[in-house]
């Protein structure tokens, strides 16, 4: 376990680490660069902005070396910072992907009804408990990067690549000298959460699964998660295996549900899934993960033919139509 919020990878990749979240997760940002430095991810507003200043002094530059900061997508936990960082390092362009322009000019209310769409219950809930997305205010950054796009840093580039998976917009950044792949939240393995990946309403697991077919044949020699440990060398397919095979075990888990009971509603599925599989969900996102992400996955199983939406019962019940398969049993 890291101790020290500021950890080196190597001479070029510097981990700026907060304090950790209610799960376990790790609040976390990356400085890239020798002497001109890209910030990737910002962390939660008021955790981490002054270490990213520390780290630069410890590297013997200042402020002004600071080109840009790139945002991967515009949740709080990754884009909370950005006001701050913007004001120590003026000369720092943010940027982010074109897509999420519209949510730019009000985040913390176009997030809520666009990405999570939240209920009369989690209004209410969030009414009393602080909402997370409270963290975030109109910002306009200085860039709209699209998919492919390439900023140099001295003697490397960072190249923009865009999958709609975990939500719309979300962008990893690849640094070509280090090999290194800065993955956001598309990859995750929170240590207290056996299935930990989130899909908002924006977002999609067929693209989120080609996203990490794209990343099992890539040349990486390093990941760089938002949360997660970094991985290196031999390391880094079997960690996309392992998220990979988290995501196989839950849907295997809710098509072995469906074929016990011919209806159920989306509440009987996520309790039922998450109970077999033991995964619970820390606050706020207790509320916003389960339905989001059951929805992707039933979303992804009724293009493939092998769900059925009842929109005509009151509430809604899903049917699995697809053969059923010997190995559940």
């Amino acid at each position: 376990m890291i101790s020290d919020p500021i950890h080196a990878i190597n001479e070029r990749i510097t981990i700026i680490d907060g304090p950790s979240g209610d799960g376990g997760e790790r609040n976390r940002g990356y400085l890239v660069g020798k002497k001109d430095f890209a910030i990737i991810n910002t962390g939660r507003r008021g955790s981490i902005e002054n270490t990213f200043l520390e780290a630069i002094h410890n590297k013997g530059k200042d402020a002004k070396d600071v080109k840009y900061i790139f945002i991967t997508h515009p949740y709080p936990d990754v884009m909370g910072g950005v006001y701050k960082l913007k004001k120590i390092f003026p000369n720092a362009q943010v940027a982010i992907h074109e897509k999420c322009k519209p949510l730019m000019e009000d985040p913390k209310n176009l997030i809520k009804e666009i990405n999570f769409k939240f209920s009369r219950k989690e209004k209410l809930y969030f009414a009393v408990k602080k909402d997370p997305f409270d963290e975030l205010d109109a910002f306009k950054p200085d860039i709209y990067f699209k998919d492919g796009d390439k900023f140099a840093i001295d003697d490397t580039k960072i190249m923009v690549i865009n999958f709609d998976g975990i939500c719309k917009g979300h962008s990893m950044f690849f640094a070509t000298s280090e090999r290194a792949m800065f993955t956001g939240d598309a990859l995750n393995m929170y240590p207290a959460l056996p299935n930990s990946y989130l899909i908002d309403y924006s977002g999609s697991y067929k693209v989120w699964l080609r996203n990490i077919e794209f990343l099992e044949k890539a040349d990486i020699s390093i990941i760089c998660p938002a949360h997660d440990n970094y991985q290196d060398d031999r390391h880094v397919i079997h960690y996309i295996t392992d998220v990979k095979e988290a995501f196989h075990q839950f849907e295997n888990q809710l098509e072995m549900v469906m074929t016990e009971q011919k209806y159920l509603t989306m509440n009987q599925l996520i309790e039922r899934v998450h109970n077999s599989q033991g995964i619970v969900w820390y606050h706020p996102f207790a509320l916003l993960a389960p339905r989001a992400n059951m929805t992707a996955h039933l979303n992804k199983l009724i293009d493939e033919n092998k769900v059925q939406k009842n929109e005509k019962s009151d509430p809604v019940t899903y049917t699995y139509i697809a053969p059923k398969d010997d190995n559940f049993f």
